[in-house]
């Protein structure tokens, strides 16, 4: 396993040093973050490309959620969509919008409620997300290739650190392990 490159520095204190140090970790992660996605961007069959070209990461995150949203309920409102997508309502429906024009949504009104309008994903978005679930997962699969299975659960162990670590405003404060 490679470890990020050691850089002293000079003149200051343990305490300065030691959050400089982090500061400079979390610059290489973000870094690191960011070549992660490029390579699996890159690591995408030209066949998928094109299947999925007219289908935008956003798109996806957003079928994701809709998908979701019908398994514990009828679907989700504009305004759910917004805040799931922590945007605008506008921006929300020009996100749906663009999804119902390529076929992968549509609006229904609500069983209980009629004024209420409900957005889910087609049978047309579910088969899509389905088969890009299996290409992310084959090309997760591929750029995970050099880790161990203990190098891999390690780093699942501390991605999920991070992701379950409570969202800002409810900060506790960070160990320094």
């Amino acid at each position: 396993m490679s470890q990020a490159p050691s850089i002293e520095r000079p003149g200051r204190s343990g305490q300065d040093s030691a959050s400089g140090r982090r500061d400079q970790l979390a610059d290489l992660l973000f870094g690191y973050i960011g070549g992660l996605k490029r390579r699996l961007m890159a690591s995408v069959p030209e066949e998928l490309k094109g299947e999925f070209g007219a289908v935008t990461w956003h798109q996806v995150g957003a079928l994701e959620q809709l998908r979701a949203a019908t398994q514990t309920s009828s679907g989700a409102t504009m305004n759910e969509i917004a805040r799931m997508q922590q945007c605008a309502l506008s921006s929300a429906s020009a996100l749906v919008d663009r999804m119902i024009r390529l076929g992968f949504a549509e609006r229904l009104s609500d069983a209980e409620d009629r004024r209420i309008i409900r957005i889910v994903p087609t049978q047309l978005g579910l088969q899509m997300l389905d088969r890009f679930d299996e290409a992310r997962k084959s090309v997760a699969l591929e750029a995970l290739a050099p880790l161990s299975d203990s190098d891999l659960e390690q780093l699942v162990l501390l991605m999920g650190k991070i992701v379950d670590w409570p969202e800002p405003g409810h900060i506790k404060e960070a160990s320094r392990d």
